[in-house]
């Protein structure tokens, strides 16, 4: 698997990705597993919602490497669930919860947003108006987050051991979200040249 390398202050984008179309032709138990995990999740939340319709992004398997990490980000779609599936030395998911100042999903706000969302990631900011919450990858365990509002990353893994997990999407049932070809090429194609933030793109925002 090509590695993805995208970088972004002092905690990059570095890892490999199995993308839910090579899930869905060559890894049936991963797919059974989400099946188990859509079925809780649907039961846990209050809000009617569903796995996203891109079946690229429904539903991933994240692999990194020691030394690698993931950028500070907000997911574009409404909850994430991620499953690990080992303990490693770091790679904690480093969570904000209800951190994001939303402006709402209008074309006329993406430049102000992405404003704001930059100065919130700044550390001092983060310590003096944020929640941390940490969660170590173990096997087994589940994590489920409002991702679109809360600010979270994956500190740098330690050691030799690959930190493996599956992340998996899900929206608001009957939500139309946008299929975001600059997005999913930033975060499964290895080597794609991109220009300024594709969180930001207007097809995703």
């Amino acid at each position: 698997m090509p590695e993805i390398f995208r970088p972004s202050g002092n905690r990059p984008l570095r890892y490999c990705v199995i993308d839910g179309e090579r899930i869905r032709a060559e890894l049936q138990e991963v797919t059974a597993a989400f099946g188990s995990v859509n079925a809780f999740v649907k039961s846990a939340v209050s809000t009617q919602i569903d796995c996203v319709k891109d079946i690229r992004v429904a539903c991933n398997i994240n692999i990194t490497s020691g030394g690698g990490s993931y950028r500070w980000h907000y997911d574009r779609n409404r909850i994430t669930a991620i499953l690990y599936l080992n303990a490693v030395d770091g790679g904690a998911t480093e969570c904000y919860p209800r951190y994001r100042l939303w402006l709402g999903r209008r074309l006329q706000h993406w430049r102000l947003q992405q404003v704001l969302d930059r100065l919130l990631q700044l550390s001092w900011i983060r310590k003096t108006l944020g929640r941390q919450v940490l969660v170590q990858p173990a096997a087994g365990r589940l994590l489920l987050m409002r991702a679109d509002r809360c600010l979270h990353s994956v500190r740098p893994v330690c050691g030799e051991t690959e930190r493996i997990n599956i992340v998996m999407s899900f929206d608001i049932m009957g939500c139309e979200s946008p299929t975001a070809p600059a997005l999913n090429g930033y975060l499964y194609e290895q080597g794609i040249k991109l220009s300024g933030d594709p969180n930001y793109a207007r097809n995703v925002f």
